[in-house]
This record gives structure tokens, C-alpha cells and sequence, in this order.
């Protein structure tokens, strides 16, 4: 099983460490252009639209009730307060859509960081392949973007995830995937 550790996450589900996000104004749409490698033996390069549609950012209340959710009652807690939370928009990739319910912004050097999570996976990479592992457990997709002013930049994402404490540091995000899919962000709307 591959791992990655989103940093931004982390920090985002830290307890009360962060600064304040920066205001979004109205509704934002992020086309994205996702660069999938279907496994470590595999040859080329897969690329995929996604649209991004942020209808307004998690609200501070929600997220505490998510990062509590994890910190107490682990992964099946932080699904459950997941779940529970008001969309914050969509994601939507090859002509179907999955709710954002973790929308979150932070500033950035070269300007912000964007988290999202959706509440199911959007698609399990080297399912297919013979001898491949089990999805249960890999039960939302995480995605990060790195934009400017222009809302062009770029990010990773898992499509298939599951979320757990990490110690003092935050969370670990697990990726269904041998690889995180790259993101380039052509801009916002």
C-alpha cells in the first residue's frame, strides 16, 4: 500500500494551529487537468478534466466536528461527521459528480493552498489489474491545490483514500493508488 501525507491536511485538522484562511469570493470553479500513471509498470500517462466547483468553504464549526470525529473515533468518526456536513460543492470528473464536504483555504507563499474531501471515492487507480487489493476501507478521495491570483497552479490527489490519526502532527492520508495523481490547475472561473 502506497502512503503519502498531505502536509496541508495535517495541519488543517491540527487542533486550532492555523492561521486565518483567506475570504473567497462567491463561488469558484477550478478546471484541473489530472495526470494518472496506471501503475508503477505501466507505460504513459492518462489525463483526465476534472471540474472543481466551490460553492462556499467548510465553515470552522464543521471542521471541528470532523477533526474531532477522527481524533475520537478514529477513521469511522471522521466518516460519520463527513457525511453529515452540508456539501461545500462538487468535483466532477468523466460525467459524474461527488460532494464536497471538506472545502478548506489557507494562504500560501505564491498564494493559497486548497484541501477538499469528498465523501466517496472517485476512482480506485490499478483496481483492475490481476491480484489487485481490496477498496473497502478507501472510502473518500483527497485533494490539494496549490493556486495563484489567477487560480492557476497545481496539486495532487488521492482518488481513493482513507484518513487516520497520525500522532501530534495531524493525519495520514492513505492512497488506494501505487502513486498520487498529479494536478495541473488551468484557472478559475
Amino acid at each position: 500500500m502506497t502512503t503519502f501525507t498531505l502536509f496541508i491536511l495535517a495541519l488543517a485538522i491540527a487542533t486550532g494551529a492555523l492561521p486565518a484562511a483567506q475570504a473567497a469570493k462567491g463561488p469558484e470553479t477550478f478546471n484541473v487537468t489530472a495526470s494518472v500513471r496506471p501503475g508503477s509498470d505501466a507505460a504513459g500517462v492518462i489525463t483526465v478534466p476534472i471540474s472543481i466547483q466551490i460553492d462556499a468553504y467548510t465553515p470552522a464549526s464543521a471542521r471541528t466536528k470532523m477533526t474531532d470525529g477522527l481524533k475520537y473515533g478514529g477513521y469511522p468518526g471522521f466518516l460519520l461527521a463527513l457525511r453529515q456536513t452540508p456539501a461545500a460543492g462538487s468535483l466532477e470528473v468523466v460525467g459524474e459528480r461527488y460532494a464536497i464536504r471538506w472545502a478548506r483555504e489557507e494562504p500560501a507563499d505564491t498564494g493559497r493552498r486548497i484541501t477538499i474531501v469528498t465523501d466517496a471515492p472517485v476512482h480506485f487507480v490499478g483496481a483492475a489489474r490481476k491480484g489487485a487489493k481490496s477498496t473497502a476501507g478507501y472510502e473518500v478521495a483527497v485533494v490539494l491545490l496549490n493556486v495563484d491570483a489567477a487560480g492557476r497552479g497545481d496539486g495532487t490527489m488521492a482518488a481513493a483514500a482513507r484518513v487516520k490519526p497520525k500522532d501530534v502532527t495531524g493525519v495520514q492520508v492513505d492512497d488506494y493508488a501505487q502513486n498520487p495523481i498529479k494536478l495541473t490547475v488551468g484557472g478559475s472561473k
